[in-house]
């Protein structure tokens, strides 16, 4: 039995108020904030991992096709492989394009050989590697695709985890449902989605899940020192997470069977919880631009009653969709 989880950020030791087996999950930080700082962006690391602390073992494998990975360059990434090396755990969707970003993932468990893929999406503003440089992979369809092929025969199961969507939205866009589906068309067994920090919409397609995204499963409050430019920050990123960004998705896989569980964060403690995933995915581009819209409008007054203050000119625009 494997449990699949999603974003996870440890500034600290968690308490777990459940039993698991194997786990992967996506790991949302390099392992050191030594190496020089990724500019003009939020920026995530830390010095120690407190990954057993928090499990009580280390992970099969963790995917590193995300958006935070390279936030202390090529010298934080190092410094997390060798951690990964170093205790034996597995990785895949970053590295160079000579070693396919360590695609695939291959583990021999008791529910048969799978592969794992990782990938990233251009709309993440991931930083992406390439023949010279280390870096997350792309979410590119056709490489994807023939990724899948050069495994498929090799392997019981080909598990993808992809970075994408639109952050703090709880549906797909169909842009993503399109790429999804396409990739279930083309031997995909299982899609694993993370980067909203929230729980978005799944579906059963040809007979295989997909998961959009499985939301944060260990993601506190922000107060991260980022915004770098030439080295020097230009202040903290300061984030309090809601009711929904402390909720997340668990995907167990046991033999063909897949099962989910829901849980919640609250006073670093994870436990179980009744949460009800939501069910609509969009068709078309319109029906998700409407409810987008209406989403921000909606965040806008959130923060606004939160923290009550007089609007630009500016905002009052944004607010009534009248231009920027």
């Amino acid at each position: 039995m494997i449990s699949f989880f999603g974003d996870v950020y440890l500034d600290q030791q968690y308490d777990l108020d459940f039993d698991f087996e194997d786990y992967v999950f996506n790991l949302e930080y390099p392992l050191s904030k030594k190496g020089k700082p990724a500019e003009n962006k939020v920026n995530l690391g830390q010095d120690k991992s407190y990954i057993y602390e928090t499990f009580g073992k280390y992970p099969l494998a963790v995917c590193l096709a995300n958006n935070h990975i390279m936030d202390f360059g090529d010298f934080g990434y190092q410094k997390t492989i060798e951690f990964l090396e170093k205790n034996k755990i597995k990785y895949f969707g970053a590295g160079n394009e000579l070693n396919n970003f360590n695609n695939p993932c291959i583990l021999d468990t008791k529910d048969g050989m799978i592969a794992l893929l990782g990938y990233a999406c251009e709309t993440t503003n991931s930083i992406f590697g390439n023949k010279l440089h280390n870096g997350t992979a792309k979410l590119d369809l056709e490489l994807i695709i023939e990724d899948i092929k050069n495994v498929k025969e090799k392997v019981d199961k080909v598990i993808l985890n992809l970075h994408w969507g639109d952050e703090e939205i709880q549906y797909p866009k169909p842009s993503d449902v399109a790429i999804a589906r396409a990739l279930i068309d083309n031997g995909a067994d299982l899609i694993i989605g993370h980067h909203a920090h929230v729980i978005q919409s799944s579906e059963i397609y040809r007979d295989k899940h997909i998961f959009y995204g499985l939301g944060n499963f260990i993601f506190p409050d922000l107060n991260e020192t980022s915004f770098f430019k030439n080295g020097v920050s230009e202040g903290n990123y300061i984030k309090k997470q809601n009711r929904l960004n402390r909720t997340s998705l668990e995907v167990i896989i046991e033999r063909e069977i897949i099962k989910t569980r829901t849980f919640r964060l609250k006073n670093n403690r994870i436990f179980l919880l009744n949460f009800r995933i939501p069910a609509w995915i969009p068709k078309k581009m319109k029906a998700y631009n409407v409810y987008y819209a209406f989403w921000l409008r909606y965040r806008m007054l959130e923060l606004y009653l939160n923290k009550p203050r007089i609007p630009s000119m500016r905002q009052i625009r944004l607010f009534l969709g009248i231009g920027k």
